[in-house]
């Protein structure tokens, strides 16, 4: 196998609790997730990294490969860094990449993998492929620090949305990364900056621009929309198979 795909699932959440478990279309959050994962192909082994019981048992019915979380990793305050180093060593080392693939993102997109992958083989130099999406009408330039008391005076500018700073943001969708290199890092055998975020990914990460429509669900309202979306990406796909 050439990559270890961890689907992560924790049970709590401040924002919409059990959301991984949560129904979509008759259908729960990370079983999106776990069915995109398992159709990556061959080179892809899929696990399941997971505190809920309920997971579990699914996982168990459908023989698919599981970690039973430890507890002190399913905290808000806990990093993914932990999840995916306790993944490695269960499986040993034995892959070239690791892929991180949230349990509350069902919309998902085989492509955006692939392309990812692909660079990563054809550029060894590179240490990471992580998608990103240009944050557009939510661009901190025309963002205020919270106050629901009176809105602040802050000197901001005045854009138009097409004289907009480019910003862009992680939206979760493909995160994979050379699995040897994470861990040495993971374990200080290698030095990276902990004050940078993604680092320990890497020094050298390729942001692949993506314009796909990715819910992370993290609220009600996240909810809403991603079946919206998956409704339409269900009637596309079924159209295009008429054609």
């Amino acid at each position: 196998m050439k990559v270890l795909s961890i689907v992560c699932a924790r049970g709590g959440s401040r924002g919409l609790n059990n959301k991984c478990i949560t129904k979509i279309n008759n259908k729960v959050v990370v079983e999106y997730a776990i069915e995109y994962s398992l159709s990556l192909g061959k080179d892809v082994e899929t696990v399941v990294s997971t505190d809920i019981k309920e997971l579990i048992e699914y996982c168990k019915r459908n023989n698919i490969n599981y970690i039973e979380r430890n507890p002190d990793f399913c905290t808000s305050e806990s990093v993914i860094d932990h999840t995916v180093a306790n993944a490695i060593e269960e499986k040993c080392n034995a892959y070239r990449y690791c892929s991180i693939v949230y349990g509350n993102i069902p919309t998902r997109y085989q492509e955006l993998f692939q392309k990812a992958l692909d660079f990563l083989e054809k550029n060894n130099d590179f240490d990471a492929v992580i998608s990103m999406q240009n944050v557009e009408k939510f661009n901190p330039a025309w963002m205020f620090d919270f106050n629901d008391e009176i809105l602040p005076k802050e000197d901001r500018g005045h854009y138009r949305r097409q004289m907009l700073p480019q910003k862009m943001i992680h939206d979760g969708h493909t995160l994979i990364f050379k699995a040897d290199d994470f861990y040495k890092r993971y374990n200080g055998e290698l030095p990276y900056d902990k004050k940078y975020g993604y680092s320990i990914y890497g020094s050298k990460i390729k942001p692949l621009i993506n314009n796909e429509v990715i819910i992370d669900i993290d609220m009600r309202k996240d909810l809403i929309i991603a079946e919206a979306v998956l409704q339409k990406n269900r009637k596309d796909a079924s159209d295009r198979e008429y054609y």
